[in-house]
């Protein structure tokens, strides 16, 4: 058996390779909380995994060969899926790569092949795993319930958000979930010699929770389509003052280095976060993030300009500083704001 394990102070990664079933069941449930026995193994198991932990969410890539498991509950789980510990319910979603994985849950069974997704929303009660075929691969996220819950309430106003089926709306949406975990994987790799800040953890957090919202069936949709169909309701009795958006601008200015969320800015200026919204849209034609990048764009055009041509400064080290990962889309907000390319600010 092969472990490895590293933590830095937002991220824990475990590497295991192992054929041994007593150690690859420890091991499942002691470093990922999976309690677990393998069953129907003939020719003898094998698990690769590559197990990434950012907090809110984790990502891991396994692969393996004759492997069949029947999934124990969590001695510490309680009533509503949280543990003793305290840590939030989850949601999974799962994407073959390579191979046939079949799932039982409560009596119904799931199928999933290469290049298929789906939400685990009764993964809870999912009770035996089954993976066959050539070299078997596949890649599962888990994100807590609470932060999805806080991108539908910033977005939907829906606080209470369920997943109503488990195949993702389209094959568009199905392609773009994908895309989106490999660009999030990638971003928690990190460039040599520059960390991976809170700040970017905290933006691939809530990426993958707004693009999972708009991959898999969930009540928010219902909720926007039945707002769509509706009559315009008066929004006067809201608290959108122009003195509320001053309120979230300062929060955000002085607060620009920390995780903000939208209920963060809205509790700052005492309201909720619909209102937030529905303020900086009508005050500002924009939205709090939206607003909150552009400080941190600023923040960072700042430093690129100032800082000393001797100095080792890199762009992807000061935008990994501002929640930004280096990536096309950091270079394109940037070209935007400021008329050109981040490397061009740090060489004048």
């Amino acid at each position: 058996m092969s472990l490895s394990t590293s933590t830095t102070s937002s991220i824990h990664h475990v590497t295991l390779t192992a054929t041994d079933p007593t150690a690859i069941e420890r091991i499942c449930a002691e470093e990922l909380g999976v309690p677990l026995r393998l069953v129907g193994c003939p020719d003898g198991p094998y698990v690769a995994l590559a197990h990434t932990d950012a907090g809110r969410f984790s990502i891991d890539v396994l692969s393996g060969a004759g492997l069949s498991a029947e999934l124990r509950p969590r001695d510490d789980a309680g009533p509503t899926g949280t543990d003793s510990t305290g840590s939030s319910e989850s949601a999974l979603f799962l994407t073959g790569e390579r191979g046939q994985i079949r799932l039982d849950a409560a009596g119904s069974v799931e199928q999933v092949g290469p290049g298929q997704s789906v939400c685990l929303a009764r993964a809870a009660e999912t009770s035996r795993v089954d993976w066959t075929g050539d070299a078997p691969r596949a890649h599962c996220v888990r994100l807590d319930l609470a932060l999805i819950r806080d991108i539908a309430a910033a977005t939907t106003g829906v606080t209470d958000v369920v997943f109503t089926g488990s195949r993702p709306v389209s094959r568009a949406a199905e392609l773009h979930w994908q895309e989106t975990v490999t660009h999030v994987a990638r971003t928690l790799s990190g460039v040599p010699g520059v960390p991976v800040t809170p700040l970017v953890v905290g933006e691939a957090a809530r990426f993958l929770a707004a693009v999972a919202l708009a991959t898999f069936p969930n009540t928010t949709m219902e909720s926007v389509r039945r707002d769509t169909d509706a009559a315009p309701q008066p929004v006067t009795d809201l608290p959108i003052t122009a003195e509320t958006v001053r309120d979230a601008i300062a929060f955000i200015e002085e607060r620009a280095h920390d995780d903000l969320t939208v209920a963060d800015v809205a509790a700052a200026a005492g309201v909720t976060a619909r209102a937030v919204q529905l303020a900086f849209r009508r005050h500002l034609d924009t939205t709090p993030m939206a607003y909150l990048r552009r400080v941190r764009l600023a923040r960072v055009h700042d430093e690129l300009a100032h800082a000393e041509p001797d100095a080792g400064v890199t762009v992807t080290e000061v935008a990994s500083k501002w929640g930004f990962s280096g990536s096309s889309r950091f270079t394109a907000y940037y070209r935007d704001a400021f008329g050109e390319v981040p490397s061009q600010t740090l060489a004048s």
